[in-house]
């Protein structure tokens, strides 16, 4: 009896074994989003105990290339992780991720109730969704509180006084090492999506403009007082003020991230992302975190730049498990582990006692957020006027106009002509 116990017993753990199912998600979030998703496994795996977890992470670039390759072919993963805007690219490029309404239709109305309808809007192509959100992108404005206390400056107020401060941040040694080596303001502008996505947008936004270039009914917006200003304030760093990097034009996120942690910017973008490394690393904590410089007469807000999300491709060979567990990660628990490693959630109901100085703002009951308008996925051809607007921008910061102003008018005329070319193509 006790052999055949063990028989029955080895019979039934390889029956369970061969119906164990393996789901593997592909993103490109590195070593935390490797973390966060074996912590929620770990859980999740309580009450599925037949369907096992891993992720893989690729540089960007490669998780574009290897994604739309294998659903075109369906070898793809089960599950897709990533930027609201890459998944679109990826959906749009292959047309094989589900339609995810019902998944989240499906999710319990405890943990449902999160979702926004920013957060689906940013979800949706083509009016359906395609990813389940469970992070937003929030974009603050950082400044060094080392280098305010060395120059004896309190936090700027206005964005005269932010200027001002970052002129004496590029001129005055702030960091001490008796060299001129540091800039005001990091950015980056090395393509369309670093100077807008990354630089006009942000300001614009937080300016508490609701559309930076366009708005929902596809007409121009660049020449109006409240985007104009920001905007124009932004062109002038590079050419007037000379308080970012001469060879910012040349950057992308890689570069400016490199100035950030190497010490060198006194005022840089700070997404709630990022916190969990630059508290340990980088600027180590030497870093207050504020709204964005307002231009009107409402104070700044933080941004929300993009919504994360996971996807599942038609060809998933595990989409029911998979499925499943895109509706947990949007359950406390999942969320915790969000917080704790990416900083990025949905949910207002965490537990927030371990969080540093620096993630506070980001989690305040007050908080002031802007939403992105998310245009991309309404009108396909969005991406192609942004290029059409960055050429423009990019040109005059290298040829700066006598007359901004105009040049923004001037600039709106072009952007008119532009969507009307693109909606007749």
């Amino acid at each position: 009896m006790r052999l055949l116990a063990r028989v029955l017993a080895l019979v039934l753990l390889l029956t369970t074994a061969a119906r164990a199912q393996d789901l593997m998600i592909w993103h490109d979030k590195g070593d935390d989003g490797v973390r966060m998703i074996e912590r929620m496994a770990d859980v999740f795996q309580r009450e599925n105990p037949g369907v096992r977890i891993r992720s893989l992470s690729f540089p960007t670039e490669q998780w574009f290339s290897r994604s739309i390759a294998a659903l075109n072919t369906n070898t793809g993963p089960d599950i897709l992780f990533n930027d609201n805007t890459r998944i679109i690219t990826v959906q749009t490029a292959t047309r094989r991720l589900m339609v995810m309404d019902e998944v989240i239709a499906a999710i319990p109305e405890a943990d449902r109730r999160f979702i926004t309808e920013g957060d689906l809007a940013a979800s949706r192509l083509d009016g359906r969704a395609i990813m389940v959100p469970f992070q937003r992108v929030v974009a603050g404005w950082g400044i060094r509180r080392s280098w305010l206390e060395r120059l004896h400056e309190p936090v700027p107020t206005s964005w005269a006084d932010t200027i001002r401060v970052a002129r004496r941040f590029v001129a005055e040694d702030p960091d001490g090492n008796g060299r001129a080596d540091t800039f005001g303001i990091a950015m980056q502008a090395g393509n369309a999506s670093s100077m807008l996505g990354a630089g006009v947008d942000l300001f614009v936004l937080g300016s508490g403009a609701p559309h930076p270039l366009m708005n929902e009914n596809a007409e121009i917006v660049v020449d109006q007082p409240e985007v104009a200003r920001p905007t124009i304030e932004y062109l002038r760093m590079f050419t007037e003020y000379r308080v970012v990097s001469p060879e910012t034009v040349n950057h992308s996120f890689t570069d400016m991230y490199q100035i950030i942690e190497g010490g060198r910017a006194g005022m840089f973008r700070v997404l709630n992302l990022n916190v969990a490394k630059w508290d340990v690393e980088g600027p180590r904590g030497d870093y207050q975190v504020l709204p964005w410089p307002s231009f009107g007469n409402q104070p700044g807000a933080f941004v929300v730049g993009s919504v994360r999300g996971m996807a599942i491709p038609t060809a998933s060979r595990n989409r029911e498990a998979a499925a499943r567990f895109v509706r947990f990660i949007v359950s406390r628990e999942a969320q915790q582990f969000s917080l704790e490693h990416m900083g990025g959630v949905i949910r207002d109901d965490l537990d927030t006692s371990g969080v540093t100085p620096s993630m506070r703002p980001f989690l305040a009951p007050d908080l002031r957020l802007q939403t992105d308008d998310f245009l991309s996925a309404r009108y396909p051809w969005y991406a192609q006027l942004r290029e059409a607007y960055y050429r423009e921008l990019i040109g005059a910061v290298s040829r700066p106009p006598a007359d901004w102003d105009a040049f923004m008018r001037d600039t709106a005329v072009k952007m008119r002509a532009e969507v009307a070319r693109l909606r007749a193509g």
